[in-house]
């Protein structure tokens, strides 16, 4: 059985993507601009530092595009969190291990503050905040914790079978 979308929704990451932007153009000016302003630069300086601007556009880019989708697979619903264009990068939390989910309204300071915080391997707690308020906060296998900011939580909830 092919999966199906039963809730999608895109997260709104103007303001994320804007600081990244301009985190961008000082790095820009910092890493790559101003030493090569002067010749005594060396080839390795000069390559870290484009590398350093096309990891942080490469990011951006990741940053721009985020949807939060709902799933219907054959052992059950799963919450998947894609990130880029055609969701390059996925995260999915299947139904089997979601021990509860919640909608809560949160503040900054509760999900760590603004972007990707945390690690759900390392620290057992990880959070996706893109605004402050309204959020979907999974359990995950009883003791690890993942909040992502989306509108109307209690309809991913509803759909998750919680």
């Amino acid at each position: 059985m092919a999966e199906s979308i039963i809730l999608k929704q895109r997260l709104r990451t103007r303001g994320l993507v804007a600081i990244l932007m301009v985190v961008a153009v000082v790095i820009v000016n910092v890493a790559v601009v101003l030493p090569s302003a002067s010749a005594s630069v060396p080839l390795v300086g000069t390559i870290v530092g484009y590398g350093v601007v096309l990891l942080l556009l490469v990011i951006i880019a990741m940053f721009a595009l985020v949807e939060v989708v709902v799933t219907e697979r054959s052992d059950g619903p799963a919450l998947e969190v894609r990130y880029g264009p055609r969701g390059i990068i996925r995260q999915v939390f299947v139904h089997s291990r979601i021990s509860a989910a919640q909608a809560k309204s949160m503040g900054f300071m509760e999900m760590g503050g603004w972007g990707y915080r945390g690690s759900l391997k390392v620290l057992g707690r990880a959070a996706l905040a893109t605004r402050r308020g309204d959020a979907l906060v999974l359990q995950i296998d009883q003791k690890k914790v993942f909040i992502v900011t989306v509108d109307n939580p209690v309809s991913f909830v509803t759909a998750l079978g919680f």
